[in-house]
């Protein structure tokens, strides 16, 4: 419960000092979450999304506000050291305003580490991940190397109930840059919560608000409500290679 106590208080100061912004958006954030397990040390993943805000918040006007501000797809292999600790290399291919002309590509190549642990009926996760992005310039056709480091704390645990299949999972993501001459250090959060339920042994279905806050300009945020609706489905390999 303490555990539990210390997310929210980490996330609700986290909101508290973002109070700044210019803009509000709300919108869909559909969501598909594989991985498989290779061997007993070796997983693989593929994480995409779509962010789609509908309205905007500041000055409602549905016909203008919709559009397709984000495509992610990311894809990864994972090292387990042991069932607590490992270490994964990741691709990832990122488009911002995906169809207007104003778009923006970014490569990023990352590194993580991940600690899990539980207390009770709590699962815990942290992630440290180092980000090597490259972010093309369309004006001036540059595409230089910057770099971030982000800290994620999510937990997990089963909805007591007649469904015993439910169960609430939460996160919240602080991005700090690290490269010269940025604008802000503390340049964005993501924060999740989400009600899941597990169909069968290989696939699941959460769907929650998720969060996202980027910082644009000095203290001007852009600020976006979504609602996200993720399918988590993993294989297991292992029978088959042994």
């Amino acid at each position: 419960m303490k555990r539990i106590l210390l997310f929210t208080a980490i996330t609700v100061m986290a909101f508290q000092n973002l109070k700044a912004q210019s803009t509000f958006v709300g919108g869909l954030f559909p969501t598909v979450d594989h991985s498989g397990t290779i061997t007993k040390h070796l997983d693989y993943s593929f994480y995409y999304f779509g962010a789609f805000p509908l309205v905007n918040f500041n000055k409602p006007d549905i016909s203008k506000d919709a559009n397709f501000l984000l495509f992610y797809s990311e894809q990864a292999l994972t090292y387990n050291v042991n069932k607590h600790l490992s270490f994964t290399s990741s691709y990832v291919y990122q488009r911002e305003n995906v169809t207007n002309d104003n778009y923006v590509n970014e490569n990023r190549v990352h590194i993580q580490a991940t600690y899990k642990h539980s207390a009770k009926t709590v699962n815990l996760k942290h992630r440290l991940r180092f980000d090597n992005r490259f972010v093309h310039n369309r004006t001036t056709g540059e595409t230089p190397y910057t770099h971030r480091l982000r800290y994620l704390i999510g937990l997990e645990f089963p909805i007591k109930s007649k469904k015993s299949n439910l169960y609430f999972t939460a996160y919240e993501e602080a991005f700090f840059n690290t490269s010269k001459n940025v604008s802000a250090v503390y340049g964005e959060n993501w924060a999740y919560a989400a009600i899941g339920v597990k169909l069968n042994d290989k696939n699941k279905i959460e769907t929650g608000p998720l969060y996202i806050t980027w910082n644009t300009d000095g203290n001007n945020w852009f600020h976006q409500y979504y609602l996200q609706l993720t399918w988590v489905s993993h294989l297991d390999f292992t029978n088959l290679i042994s």
